[in-house]
């Protein structure tokens, strides 16, 4: 008798679970289908776009008329965007992404340790750059003369690179050679031999025992016991810069319009700017701080207090790290921000100094939520927030991980529009001009309400009851069955009659 009671419970559950799917989805017209967090698809035929999250935080995809996204979290996350005309595809990200934009293509591997990209100029001529850091350097240019080509540690020959115009080497560090400008250094066993030629310097350097370099009329640099004593005299934009060295125990640079002397370096240091007429006194640094001027003040006594102003900026803090501030004026907006513990509170405003100018502000509680008001006036809500508020700005972040942590989100679109979820769609709502949808599903229908537009429905339990009206008939549902009780025709049928 027990064995026959529950065969029939389990194949009344399964009838249930078959009359919810045949009530659910037997609307050929319904935009949106829902599963909770096991598929959610969300569909605007007026916007002509297209979301469907699947498998909680791990599958998401967006379309519009112009932009398709896909995402397998964390493993990848694919855009396209035809109006730019350009892809990005992240792998594992940042271990792997790539980039094109019209003719251009970047990619990167492992924090651009493997890196390829390809340039077309407006000749059509398509320029490849590759390295495999730090062993493998090429690329092929239009003009042969930036073109290079250099396998570390063997033979090099490379251009552009490394903040100078050429560098070449061989079995390095026996040789190495660099050049910018007119200027060309060699070293032999680099660094400890070298010497200086071209552009009318000479030198040489017996690291680090001795050394000295010198151009006339441009520089003269001399060191000894490499770091302990240094000498340096240079003529930059027309004023003569000297500077002298015996560390730890003493330097100084001075010039016509500043000098500042050091003793027991860093601890020690007066310094004083004769052109924006400011005077500094750090006694010891980093502890305290004295500035005093026509254009900048700043007092520190680190870590109960700092405070540093200048015309446009200012910056500080109260028993650092507890509480720290910084504000900022820019071409068209101030911006102000609040911190409290780094990263565990922080408050940024940005607000319009110019007329028709947009404020915006963001608020990060770390690891509780993250809030958002862009300049174009959406918002957002997120909880929890665990990499955003490091990385506030960082995209890959925000489309590669961010889903796996944001049980709750929340957004406010400028137009009005309204949305929710919580725990990847086990609840969801939306509203603005059109109405309001509320879905709760955790995979299984529990309630579901509709009023948008023309149409409207109440469900329970996916349509063990619930009622549905829209511009052509009136039903309701009794054990997933549907049952008319008005129509269109019906309607029509009376008017004939009374007519």
């Amino acid at each position: 008798m027990f064995q026959i009671l529950k065969w029939l419970s389990y194949s009344f559950y399964i009838c249930l679970l078959i009359l919810f799917f045949i009530g659910e989805n037997s609307s050929s017209e319904e935009e949106d289908f829902s599963l909770g967090p096991l598929f959610d698809s969300d569909q605007d035929k007026t916007q002509q776009t297209q979301e469907v999250d699947a498998l909680g935080p791990f599958i998401t995809s967006k379309k519009t008329e112009t932009r398709f996204e896909y995402g397998f979290h964390p493993l990848f996350y694919l855009v396209e965007d035809t109006e730019k005309d350009s892809t990005e595809f992240d792998f594992l990200y940042p271990v792997a992404t790539y980039d094109r934009r019209e003719n251009d293509r970047r990619f990167q591997f492992f924090f651009y340790l493997l890196f390829y990209e390809t340039v077309q100029t407006r000749s059509g001529f398509v320029e490849n750059e590759f390295h495999l850091f730090p062993f493998i350097f090429g690329k092929n240019a239009e003009d042969e003369n930036d073109s290079y080509f250099a396998l570390f540690p063997i033979y090099g020959n490379l251009k552009n690179k490394f903040a100078r115009d050429e560098i070449n080497f061989l079995l390095f560090p026996l040789f190495l050679r660099t050049k910018k400008d007119e200027a060309t250094n060699y070293s032999f066993l680099w660094p400890f031999f070298g010497y200086y030629t071209g552009g009318g310097q000479k030198g040489f350097k017996f690291w680090p025992l001795f050394g000295y370099r010198k151009k006339e009329g441009s520089f003269d640099e001399k060191f000894a016991l490499w770091p302990v004593f240094a000498s340096k005299r240079r003529v930059f934009y027309g004023e003569e810069i000297r500077s002298l060295s015996v560390l730890p125990f003493y330097s100084v640079v001075e010039s016509d319009q500043r000098s500042q002397t050091t003793y027991l370096w860093p601890f020690f240091n007066h310094l004083v700017d004769k052109k924006k007429g400011i005077e500094r006194w750090d006694v010891p640094w980093p502890f305290f701080n004295f500035t005093r001027g026509k254009e900048e003040e700043e007092t520190r006594i680190f870590p109960l207090y700092s405070s540093e102003k200048s015309e446009k900026d200012e910056e500080g803090f109260f028993l650092w790290p507890l509480y720290r501030y910084d504000r900022g004026t820019f071409e068209d907006y101030k911006r102000t921000r609040n911190s409290v513990l780094f990263i565990l509170y922080s408050d940024i405003k940005e607000e319009p100094i110019i007329e028709g100018g947009k404020s915006g502000r963001r608020i990060d509680f770390w690891p509780l939520f993250s809030y958002k008001r862009d300049r174009e006036g959406n918002l957002s809500f997120n909880f929890l927030s665990i990499l955003e508020p490091f990385l506030s700005y960082n995209e890959g972040i925000e489309r590669n991980y961010s889903s796996f942590w944001r049980l709750y989100q929340w957004k406010r679109y400028n137009d009005g529009r309204k949305t929710s979820s919580f725990l990847w769609n086990m609840f969801k709502s939306e509203s603005g001009k059109e109405g309001i949808k509320i879905n709760l599903q955790p995979i299984i229908p529990i309630f579901s309400y509709k009023d948008w537009e023309d149409e409207s429905k109440i469900y329970f339990l996916g349509g063990l009851f619930g009622y549905k009206s829209d511009h052509y008939k009136k039903t309701i549902k009794l054990f997933y069955i549907p049952i008319n009780i008005s129509s269109q025709e019906n309607t029509d049928e009376e008017v004939r009659t009374d007519e």
